[in-house]
């Protein structure tokens, strides 16, 4: 329903909480290139700015 994959909202998750891309690899146990091809692909999709966008349009959206 959120159209977002739950590896897309786990990284929207701890990028709200304010972990940068080499925490939120680790904490996931994804590579940094992974973590970031994540948020350039909800960012493009959805057509959002930047990583702060992203973040403000899933907390509205109620996505996370």
């Amino acid at each position: 329903p959120s159209g977002l994959t739950p590896r897309e909202i786990d990284v929207l998750r701890l990028m709200a909480d304010g972990y940068g891309t080499d925490e939120i690899a680790g904490k996931l146990c994804y590579s940094e290139r992974t973590v970031k091809n994540v948020i350039y692909g909800v960012t493009h999709r959805l057509k959002l700015r930047n990583r702060s966008h992203a973040v403000a349009y899933a907390l509205r959206a109620g996505m996370i």
